[in-house]
């Protein structure tokens, strides 16, 4: 069940809630980014494509992730990604191909004086443009095939995510396309750090409205009931925990809510901490790794929808905190400690020499 909350007059298209509010995340986040980002020099135009190719792979890993999770889910799925059926059609390296490249160029060409591209960002772009141009001999393929193919993997957007898959995506993604540009990761990363935080407490409001990512039975303070027919009501139904001629399902732990609140708390706290309290550049992005982590790890005892186990009984994003929040706790002591060595007054530089007045 995918709650929807209305439909674009005239075209009948359906707006639902997840995807709503993870729009509304990411505008919000992106718009606080820009205007921070001019603070530390940044261009608006570098933080709007940073926010939006984060977006674009950190859904694409969240997805891949949950495939990866939950093989059984798609068995029929991954015959789209199986080469070994020969369906490839040549023309689509043509269409795709070229696109890195093409887009690099727009974008140095944007700048006032068009930036060099080093071997190393050469290499980058040469991965890339084979990546797409063998994504664009499959999916030439499978658009002139598409009906003998199962496409649930794309077409169940409306859940189905791992949000620890869409962050380690998102980063890297975002950490690349920086160094690509000459920017500093490590400040770029302090003035995201926060703005994630922002957008995952939209999210886990999207999570609500849809009932996932529920929470154990529990009859105490804060508990919400979810009407027949969402994740929560069927989970219950299939365990025996309802009666399946029911309303709604039993109480559950809101963790989605408590999820939104933590995040806006760490969203002002690091925005605090990045203005204020900060002695390094980086000390931000680590301080958000251990605290969200640490958090994620007690939340996971509290819900109740269906998780793969990894280490005895703790589940997978439990398994992956313990690994986030040891080394961003050891690297944020390390660049919290670190000594900035003041410049001498001989390192700076040789003033130039004034030009000769006009005649």
């Amino acid at each position: 069940m995918h709650p929807k909350l209305f439909e674009i007059p005239g075209l009948g298209w359906p707006i639902n809630s997840y995807g709503f509010m993870i729009m509304i995340g990411f505008l919000l986040a992106t718009y606080i980014g820009v205007r921070r980002g001019r603070e530390l020099g940044m261009k608006s135009d570098f933080i709007l494509d940073i926010g939006i190719l984060s977006m674009i792979f950190g859904i694409i890993g969240a997805k891949v992730n949950y495939v990866i999770q939950y093989p059984e889910n798609f068995r029929e799925g991954f015959k789209i990604f199986d080469y070994g059926d020969g369906g490839m059609h040549w023309a689509g390296a043509l269409i795709l191909g070229p696109l890195p490249w093409a887009l690099w160029y727009w974008r140095t060409m944007r700048e006032p004086q068009p930036g060099k591209l080093y071997s190393w960002q050469n290499g980058v772009l040469l991965v890339l443009t084979l990546f797409f141009a063998l994504i664009g001999t499959r999916s030439l393929h499978l658009l002139l095939h598409r009906k003998e193919y199962d496409w649930n993997i794309f077409t169940s957007w409306q859940s189905g995510f791992v949000l620890y898959g869409g962050l380690i995506t998102a980063v890297l993604i975002g950490a690349l396309y920086c160094k690509m540009r000459g920017e500093s990761v490590a400040k770029l990363a302090d003035l995201a750090a926060p703005l994630m935080m922002l957008g995952l407490a939209f999210g886990r409001v999207g999570c609500f409205l849809n009932g996932c990512c529920f929470g154990d039975v529990w009859h105490g303070f804060c508990a919400v009931r979810f009407p027949a027919g969402s994740g929560v009501f069927q989970h219950q139904r299939d365990t025996g925990q309802v009666d399946p001629g029911a309303a709604q399902s039993e109480p559950v732990v809101p963790t989605q809510l408590f999820e939104t609140a933590v995040a806006l708390a760490l969203f002002f706290v690091l925005s605090a901490y990045d203005r204020k309290r900060k002695r390094n550049t980086g000390e931000t992005f680590l301080l958000m790794g251990a605290g969200y982590s640490a958090w994620r790890f007690v939340v996971e005892f509290m819900r109740d929808d269906p998780r793969p186990k990894w280490l005895g009984d703790l589940t997978y994003s439990q398994t992956l905190s313990i690994f986030v929040f040891a080394a961003a706790a050891v690297a944020y002591y390390f660049v919290r400690t670190k000594r900035v060595e003041p410049k001498l007054a001989s390192d700076a530089a040789p003033p130039k020499p004034e030009g000769k007045p006009a005649p």
